[in-house]
């Protein structure tokens, strides 16, 4: 989160108590002193109910979050016979994995004090590979909506997007770069910026200098039609298509019993996407409207706001696993067996260690 409202903010607080670089000369040291206290203690917000709220809030997510996504990765990746669409899923468990172990800490650091001491190198690369993530993840459920649609459309056709693991490894790269591209601006405009106080050391922030106020505008708008509207309108459309298809379909006129069942299967892959589609706009699309309105106006009540929203975004990469929990039978029969697998070896090698004190 750009750091630039808290940077004008306390640069006042200095200012309208006369302690700048252009003052040192009119102030003693026991002033300094006095409101450099008063300041410091400003930094450590850890007792205050917003806070404590945020912590609260965050330490399930980032639990959640990183179990549920490793066991997603763990899971498909110990199937024998993957099917290459479900790489998609694992790319998407990946994305929400780097927000949780990324994107998170520094979230949750920045909440507790109020400085950036986190270096020039995390400052332009947290706000990128977030960015980043979050436009691979719907770049991702895009792909898989695409997929379901040309799986109804032309069944017997080799032009599905995960025909062959090549191809959806190949498709998963073209979302990674196209994502970097939209988000590389982020590395160039997000720096350090220092407030020289005498008596104390330098105060470091993390903000956006964009050169005009209208390209952060411009951007911002960018960036909601790139990675939210246009997105949305395309999986709408696809599942619209899906959605009427499906209805059309008469299971018992349909033939055999295993295209009864690949029917079946596309009803409950369709419904678990959407779902998985409606929790990523629900979560992202209010930090993403808000950040765009705070460009445009500017308003003195958003940034109060902003770190709930952002909280909510987070919150995405552990409801994904939890939903994916939910909806899929053979995610769970494969999280039960890892556990088991865990248990028994346990057991053996306490047994072991008990046979060998023994002996």
């Amino acid at each position: 989160m750009d750091q630039l409202p808290d940077f004008y903010s306390y640069r006042i607080f200095f200012e309208n108590r006369n302690l700048t670089a252009q003052s040192k000369s009119t102030l003693n040291l026991s002033e300094a002193t006095e409101i450099l206290t008063e300041f410091k203690n400003s930094l450590f917000t850890l007792k205050t109910f917003t806070t404590v709220l945020l912590l609260t809030l965050y330490a399930p997510v980032f639990l959640f979050g990183l179990a549920g996504n490793f066991l997603i990765i763990a899971s498909i990746s110990a199937e024998k016979a993957k099917r290459s669409k479900m790489y998609f899923m694992i790319n998407l468990a990946l994305a929400d994995l780097a927000v949780t172990l990324l994107c998170i800490p520094t979230s949750v650091g920045t909440i507790v004090y109020g400085l950036w001491v986190y270096g020039r190198f995390l400052c332009k690369f947290i706000a990128f590979f977030q960015g980043v993530a979050v436009a691979v993840s719907i770049f991702s459920m895009m792909a898989m909506g695409i997929d379901l649609y040309i799986s109804l459309q032309h069944p017997a056709a080799k032009v599905r997007l995960s025909s062959t693991s090549a191809k959806s490894f190949a498709l998963i790269c073209v979302m990674w770069i196209v994502a970097a591209s939209f988000m590389g601006p982020l590395i160039y405009i997000r720096d350090i910026d220092i407030l020289d106080i005498p008596y104390s050391t330098d105060l470091t922030f993390c903000i956006e200098k964009w050169p005009h106020d209208r390209d952060r505008q411009a951007y911002g708008v960018f960036l909601l039609f790139a990675v939210f509207i246009i997105p949305a309108f395309i999986i709408g459309a696809c599942y619209g298509h899906v959605g009427k298809a499906l209805l059309k379909i008469d299971m018992h006129r349909s033939g055999s019993n295993t295209t009864i069942h690949r029917l079946i299967n596309r009803k409950l892959a369709a419904r678990m996407i959407i779902i998985l589609i409606v929790a990523f706009l629900v979560c992202w699309l209010p930090y993403n409207v808000l950040s765009a309105l705070a460009d445009l106006e500017n308003g003195p009540e958003l940034p109060r706001a902003l770190p709930f929203v952002l909280w909510l975004g987070h919150a995405h990469s552990a409801i994904n696993p939890a939903m994916y929990w939910l909806m899929n039978k053979r995610f769970r029969e494969s999280v039960c067996g890892m556990v088991k697998a865990v248990r028994i070896n346990h057991c053996i090698s306490t047994e072991t260690i008990s046979m060998a004190e023994y002996m």
